[in-house]
């Protein structure tokens, strides 16, 4: 069975460090992130963030401009803060 969805993503990026942050469960508390499991450290550095019970926080890119698709990116960039939907 497939399912295809689409849901709104919290994404944040650091144009100095050239990093973006894709949020898998927003917020994310201070102290909540248990385990850091970096991959492809070959082509750029992307590191999944892991709570106590192993399910994933986000992921974070290092290189964003690179390894990001370009309109993920410019989304980002261009997002409007007024549009954002508070969550309770």
């Amino acid at each position: 069975m497939f399912t295809e969805v689409k849901i709104p993503l919290v994404c944040t990026y650091d144009s100095e460090a050239n990093a973006a942050y894709i949020y898998l469960q927003h917020p994310v508390a201070a102290g909540t992130c248990e385990q850091v499991v970096p991959f492809d450290p070959e082509h750029g550095m992307f590191n999944l963030d892991l709570n106590a019970g192993g399910r994933i926080l986000g992921l974070e890119i290092v290189g964003a401009r690179e390894h990001l698709p370009p309109a993920l990116l410019q989304a980002i960039l261009n997002h409007d803060p007024s549009q954002t939907q508070s969550t309770p």
